[in-house]
């Protein structure tokens, strides 16, 4: 199946729970739990897409720009190919980092677009703003190998939260 129309389902998926149809909510989550016997990872991201697409933040700041196109593409071209990447980042207490990272996922809270991702400076699963990123780029490396394993990883840290 086409990655984009499968990432487009997954999260049509997801959400139909927030729509208040409870009919199409139970059919959403149906397929969700037969598709994850067929495809492991489009399982997981489905319920990842679930927790965190609409979970909102306690606080952030509303003066930020919008994630930058570009950004968001290479981010979805790094998430297809399983390619780490590496930028400058600014939280949301000022504090500027450098990180590379295995990109997950990509997320759409109400505060903005964020990157789900294993960050190798922390040992641990992190989310940042695209937003808040500089100088991306595209690392050297390939981690297709783990990427079931570290987005279930991300779904029980994730699930644990909830």
């Amino acid at each position: 199946m086409d990655p984009e129309l499968r990432d487009a389902a997954l999260r049509g998926l997801a959400l139909a729970s927030h729509r208040g149809d409870p009919v199409a909510a139970a059919s959403a989550e149906a397929t969700l739990v037969r598709l994850a016997e067929t495809d492991p990872e489009a399982g997981l991201l489905g319920r990842i897409y679930q927790l965190l697409d609409v979970r909102p933040a306690t606080y952030w700041h509303d003066d930020l720009p919008q994630a930058a196109t570009a950004d968001l593409a290479t981010l979805h071209g790094a998430i297809r190919t399983s390619r780490p990447v590496a930028f400058g980042y600014t939280d949301l207490s000022g504090k500027e980092t450098t990180r590379t990272v295995l990109p997950l996922a990509l997320v759409h809270p109400p505060q903005g677009v964020k990157l789900l991702a294993w960050c190798g400076e922390r040992k641990d699963f992190r989310q940042f703003f695209v937003r808040a990123m500089k100088g991306l780029t595209l690392e050297v490396g390939d981690f297709s190998g783990n990427r079931l394993a570290l987005l279930q990883g991300l779904l029980d840290k994730e699930a644990g939260r909830a």
